[in-house]
């Protein structure tokens, strides 16, 4: 059951199609929120220690984390056979056994929008992936000796200050930190060149796993670097086993996943019912941003496109300052993050509430391409760049149809012109980040346990002349985010409204 806060502060009263509302606002959980394993719960390595830590712990956020959960949903062990499994990939990935493997991966700093003013902090998607540790600067390194059957893991952490706790709040420091994220060691973040020299000294040769490339702290990227000057240290990169590794959603994370995306969609639901000509984009980007963090999301997955009319033909639109008209069209693509996990989501509705005979046109050819496109993600698994191929094939067969696109062309020119209308790819996979996992690439077969967009669109520009005058000056796209299972898909976006009956039901018929 999903347990989310109430939207009675915006004055809106609660359709079918809207949230429902958990009366016991103190008592809200998080829906991910499984019972432990009793193996685990008995295995002292495995323990969230208590006190006020640098980070919510199950101890001092109930409301957030259950007991026994390092991070919302997910276990310490969880955490740690990750860890284990990519030891296990690279290692596997090189010929030489007589080799020391430095396995060196970076959490982010922080970053600031102007002198001592930072940006709201958020982790390394690999780094959080392998430890559930959201503090800042924090570094995972992991030693696998040529000689030793196992490898040691050490977390390296700021150390407790009562100076900077003053200023920037608790630390879990080293002591805690070894138990808190059932490392092997901890260890001050300052010490972190000092140690890498030694062990690279010392076990020569080596490879030295390190993502060399947009480092995720440049502050230690030459400290890293400078140990490959002494030789018989070799550079690989550890990133494409991670996000092999990471595109394949656990049991926990789909969990997470579908929390964030039934926000999402009852937050765009939100947006469509309070929808209203002269309203601002703004106002929009406003209701959508609210809806989720009141529901529990952290913030938004990304600067949300809220594009009415004409503006809905630039893709990336986010300037969101403009009016809404009586005869425009909006399209809102939006998401949010819930502990790391995104949700992605695309709706395109009428600002009147009700579709004009060109707008629904145009609206049902794209849901029809979009279900169809979902339908053959379930009964074929293609890969995603395949799928597009199928989407282009879909538009310019159904453009021709409503005789949007002439009917003496075929072939390659059909898709080439149903292409240069959908420019973007159909799909992404989605996770810890809302492109997740860039390096496993979209011409491999997907499989369970994936979660991908399906996001098909139609961009017409006002000054387009070889399309018909009355479907001119319309962007419109409709996105979900679906499961791939070993059944039929899971369209975990499906509390969003999409059905053209649904929408008119809900634009417009409450105001803040």
């Amino acid at each position: 059951m999903y347990k989310f806060r109430n939207f009675s502060s915006l004055g809106i009263k609660l359709t079918k199609h809207l949230l429902k509302p958990n009366l016991n606002q103190n008592k809200w959980r998080c829906m991910s929120q499984i019972e432990m394993p009793p193996d685990v719960k008995s295995i002292p390595q495995f323990t969230i220690p208590k006190g006020i830590l640098g980070q919510p712990t199950c101890h001092t956020h109930p409301h957030m984390i259950s007991q026994g959960h390092l991070t919302c949903g997910i276990t310490q062990m969880e955490y740690k056979e990750r860890r284990d499994t990519l030891v296990s990939k690279l290692i596997a990935e090189v010929n030489n056994i007589y080799k020391t493997h430095i396995i060196v991966i970076p959490g982010a700093r922080k970053q600031y929008m102007s002198d001592k003013i930072p940006y709201v902090f958020r982790q390394n998607s690999d780094f959080f992936y392998l430890t559930g540790c959201m503090e800042p600067s924090a570094i995972l390194m992991m030693v696998k000796t040529a000689q030793a059957d196992s490898y040691k893991s050490v977390l390296f952490v700021h150390e407790k200050d009562a100076h900077a706790e003053l200023w920037e709040g608790p630390r879990s420091g080293c002591s805690i930190s070894t138990q808190l994220f059932a490392v092997d060691e901890a260890r001050p973040v300052e010490n972190f060149n000092q140690f890498l020299t030694k062990i690279t000294s010392l076990s020569k040769p080596a490879i030295l796993w390190y993502h060399n490339e947009s480092p995720a702290n440049p502050d230690i990227h030459d400290d890293i670097r400078s140990v490959l000057r002494y030789g018989q240290v070799a550079l690989e990169d550890p990133q494409k086993a991670l996000h092999q590794m990471r595109v394949v959603k656990s049991p926990a994370e789909v969990e997470l996943m579908k929390e964030a995306c039934y926000i999402g969609s009852q937050s765009v639901n939100m947006a469509m019912a309070c929808t209203k000509p002269g309203m601002s984009e703004r106002t929009v980007d406003a209701i959508l941003e609210y809806t989720c963090r009141q529901a529990g999301a952290e913030h938004s997955a990304f600067p949300p496109v809220v594009a009415g009319g004409p503006r809905a033909t630039h893709i990336h639109y986010v300037a969101n300052n403009q009016l809404l008209d009586q005869t425009d069209m909006i399209l809102v693509d939006s998401g949010c993050q819930r502990w790391m996990y995104n949700s992605d989501i695309s709706r395109t509705w009428p600002v009147s509430g009700k579709f004009s005979k060109y707008h629904r046109i145009l609206y049902e050819l794209v849901l029809t391409v979009q279900k169809r496109l979902i339908e053959l993600v379930g009964e074929q698994r293609p890969p995603l760049d395949q799928l597009f191929d199928q989407m282009c094939r879909l538009l310019g067969t159904h453009l021709q149809q409503e005789g949007i696109l002439p009917k003496n062309i075929d072939g390659n020119e059909l898709i080439n012109r149903a292409y240069r209308l959908c420019p973007h790819h159909v799909s992404h996979y989605l996770g810890l980040d809302v492109h997740d996992s860039p390096l496993v690439r979209r011409k491999v077969p997907v499989r369970d346990g994936m979660v991908v967009t399906v996001e098909p669109g139609l961009y017409i520009s006002p000054n387009d002349i070889s399309v018909p005058e009355e479907f001119r000056g319309v962007g419109i796209r409709i996105e979900d985010d679906v499961l791939i299972t070993d059944g039929d898909p899971v369209i975990l976006t499906e509390a969003c409204v999409k059905e053209v009956d649904d929408i008119e039901a809900v634009v417009g018929k409450h105001s803040l």
